[in-house]
């Protein structure tokens, strides 16, 4: 035996466990106008849900479409107004200022006797001046009296003004009106309710693809997460016969000494399994906008004419904030951003946004062609997997556990009855084998390294509601009591023959994985 070799070690995995009930489908595409950032129907009942508007913001939108010659929208209190609310109230509001800082008939008479100079004082006080000759009196004598038809013609002119300015700000992407839930998350980062209310976890609602001609499918998953953010049997579900780019973002999370060609290498043989017309793959960073432009340029010529562009895959993978890539590096994009954030189900509803506002990274820059002027890049709701451990986590507890910025490797040394704990969410036992092992964290919860013993100790504490040093999960002790009660997973038993170069790694779905190797 080689006193280096990790010879028939034995270890233990635990996670915690824990089902729930989600969406199965995807609600269709409403007829109502929807949020252009989240892509949900507006709906004023449920101030909770996506796509509520208050009452102010629900007349401002429809009153908006009646300016740019849009169908009116049911349900409005105020109808045939061409008048914006915003700019109503803020005419108001100037109005009620000048009024609270103009002087009263007595004031300014007072003041107008106070002056000294009598020829100042008859000027003010509005009398006749032999040789005065008001400014207001030298052409006609009289001010100027508009006739009714006059009259009309500057209402009109002034309406066709208001209309032209509402069509050319929301060309530019500009006053569009946007749910409470993406106000709260574009501002606040946060939602009012919980997240796992509103996410989709059917991949079967994809099927409405199969029926789809001249289509390009863009399949985006997360680098962090391959294994979890790829959704299985996909060919089956959307149809085989549609183009496929496989795009793998968040490459800027992988450590600096990556090597990108094996990284690529890898991924192209584990993306055989997946049952696609698979036609070229790219490691990208819709973050930072790496491989975005390689990216554009390749949907550009490989896009046949007139075809439209749909971006599928797992929640929280960054379809979205890959959209917004693609505005940033098109000109005047930037302004039709849709809405992407580190909470999974951020996109509610099928969102597209035309073609034509891809200038320079999809479409030329003379502006799209004829025949895509009717062409569409759409963004569809993430499907969520119920086999990620953030699943369990709240809004608070998810800033903890998913990782934003690039990862910083810890590597670590696991003695013989020791446990490697990643917060309340899963644990490494090595309970059989070597005295040690070389164990290495890829994962932005801070690990936390004891004996097997204190370890059931701990867990038991947290399950009794009492805060421990493991976190997540965050709270109250009701809500440590609630959190899920960690089981077995895993009970694996390998040789490791390489001191350098990992063993095996253990992925816990949704948080990073420990890489294992000899000492």
């Amino acid at each position: 035996m080689l006193p280096r070799q990790l010879a028939a070690s034995a270890i233990n995995c635990a996670i915690s466990v824990q089902k729930y009930s989600y969406a199965t489908s995807i609600r269709s595409i409403p007829k109502s106008p929807q949020c252009p950032t989240c892509g949900a129907a507006f709906q004023t009942e449920n101030s909770g849900a996506p796509g509520y508007l208050n009452e102010q913001k629900w007349r401002q939108m429809n009153q908006a479409n009646v300016v740019k010659g849009l169908p009116e929208i049911e349900g409005t209190s105020e109808s045939g107004s061409t008048e914006i609310p915003g700019l109503v109230n803020a005419k108001a509001r100037k109005r009620s200022s000048n009024n609270a800082n103009m002087l009263s008939d007595e004031e300014y008479k007072s003041i107008v006797s106070e002056i000294d100079d009598p020829e100042l004082q008859a000027v003010f006080s509005g009398e006749k001046i032999s040789g005065f000759v008001d400014p207001n009196d030298m052409q006609t004598g009289e001010p100027k009296v508009y006739s009714e038809s006059e009259q009309g013609a500057k209402i009109d002119s002034f309406d066709t003004l208001l209309a032209a300015r509402v069509r050319r700000r929301a060309e530019q992407g500009r006053d569009r009106v946007i749910c409470q839930r993406c106000y709260s998350l574009k501002h606040y980062s946060r939602v009012d309710r919980p997240w796992k209310e509103d996410v989709v976890s059917d991949p079967r609602v994809l099927r409405f693809l199969q029926h789809k001609s001249n289509t390009m499918i863009v399949v985006v998953c997360d680098l962090f997460d391959i294994p979890g953010s790829l959704i299985p049997h996909l060919g089956d579900i959307i149809g085989a016969r549609h183009p496929v780019v496989l795009v793998a973002n968040k490459v800027d999370l992988l450590p600096k000494d990556y090597h990108e060609q094996r990284l690529l290498m890898w991924f192209k043989r584990f993306a055989k399994g997946l049952e696609l017309n698979i036609q070229a793959i790219h490691l990208v960073s819709a973050l930072k906008n790496l491989g975005v432009r390689e990216l554009a340029a390749d949907l550009t010529t490989r896009r046949r004419p007139g075809q439209n562009i749909y971006m599928v895959g797992r929640a929280n993978v960054g379809k979205s904030e890959l959209i917004n890539a693609l505005l940033r590096i098109s000109i005047g994009g930037s302004a039709h951003k849709v809405l992407a954030s580190h909470i999974p189900g951020t996109t509610m509803g099928l969102s597209g946004i035309p073609l034509r506002r891809f200038v320079k990274a999809l479409v030329p820059s003379s502006g799209a062609q004829s025949h895509d002027r009717q062409s569409y890049l759409y963004d569809t709701p993430g499907v969520f997997s119920n086999k990620s451990i953030i699943s369990y986590l709240t809004n608070e507890e998810l800033k903890l556990a998913v990782c934003r910025k690039r990862i910083k490797p810890f590597s670590f040394i696991l003695g013989l009855d020791q446990s490697l704990m990643l917060g309340g969410l899963g644990r490494i036992d090595l309970v059989e084998g070597p005295s040690r092992i070389f164990v290495t964290i890829y994962s932005n919860i801070r690990p936390h390294f004891t004996r097997i013993k204190r370890a059931d100790d701990l867990v038991e504490r947290m399950q009794a509601g009492e805060k421990t040093i493991l976190q997540p999960p965050v709270g109250d002790a009701e809500r440590l009591k609630w959190f899920p009660r960690q089981e077995l997973a895993l009970e694996h038993e390998f040789e490791g023959l390489h001191k350098q170069h990992a063993t095996i790694d253990v992925v816990f779905a949704g948080i990073g994985w420990v890489a294992i190797n000899g000492l």
